[in-house]
Order: C-alpha cells, then sequence, then structure tokens
C-alpha cells in the first residue's frame, strides 16, 4: 500500500487491542503502510473511554484493558509520532460522526486517511465518504481497505 503521507485516526475499541488480542497494531500500521505517517487519537475518544471505565466500575476487565492500551500508547508516542489532539465533539453529534468529520477534514487537506476502527456501523459510514479504514480481522490480523 503507497502513499507518501498517511494519517491514522484511532478509534476507541483499537486502544484496547494491544491486550484484549496481543496485538501490537502502531508496529503492524507501521509494516503495512509506506512514506510519512502520523497517528492521531482525540481527546474525545480518551474521554469516552474514560466515562465508560467510570460507568461500568465493576467491569474489571474493561478497566485493566483499558489501562493496559493507555499504558501502550504512552510507551510508543515518540517512537510512532502519535498525537493526541484535544478536539471534542460538538453538542449536537455523536462520537461517529465526530471522528468522520475530522477524518473528511484532513482528507480535505490532502492527507491520505485511515480510521482503524472494528465498529462495523462506523466502518461502513467510513467507507461511504471515502475514508480508508482498518479493522481486525479473526482477531488476529489487521485488514486495510482503501478508499
Amino acid at each position: 500500500m503507497k502513499s507518501k503521507n498517511s494519517v491514522v485516526v484511532i478509534d476507541s475499541n483499537f486502544i484496547l487491542l494491544p491486550f484484549q488480542f496481543k496485538i501490537d497494531y502502531f508496529n503492524e500500521i507501521r509494516l503495512k503502510l509506506e512514506g510519512k505517517l502520523k497517528f492521531i487519537i482525540y481527546q474525545q475518544i480518551l474521554n469516552e473511554l474514560d466515562a465508560k471505565k467510570r460507568r461500568e466500575s465493576k467491569a474489571t476487565k474493561f478497566a485493566s484493558f483499558l489501562e493496559s492500551g493507555l499504558l501502550y500508547l504512552e510507551r510508543n508516542k515518540e517512537k510512532y509520532d502519535i498525537e493526541i489532539m484535544e478536539d471534542i465533539k460538538n453538542d449536537n453529534e455523536t462520537t461517529d460522526d465526530f471522528i468522520l468529520r475530522l477524518s473528511v477534514k484532513l482528507k480535505n487537506v490532502g492527507q491520505t486517511v485511515y480510521l482503524a476502527t472494528n465498529d462495523s456501523e462506523l466502518r461502513k459510514k467510513a467507507k461511504r465518504i471515502r475514508i480508508g479504514i482498518i479493522f481486525l480481522r479473526q482477531k488476529k490480523y489487521l485488514s486495510f481497505e482503501r478508499a
């Protein structure tokens, strides 16, 4: 998969992958996409995960995956050019709409954009607006679909 400049927007469910399914997704994506690569995680996604952790205080497995996923992010921040963007959604939009809106914004400034998500509805919406997607297949392989 060739591209000079790619941006990968990470959805909340991807943050949980490293320990849930033993996948080093930053490395896997880096190996598949050529050229300059930047990973973006929006503050909105981190806020959403934190809220879920508070709502489901008895879900210790989720909390454990989340803590591990955040640690994985922190450890790889420098190595893989991961940027936490301060953006949060508008009051009148869903998190999915927020992610799609900002992905389109990146695409409109000439970036090749991939959305890394396992949410099937979000993947369909991204395909419709011609955003590339990266998702987990068979709980062990990352699959790439260009826009």
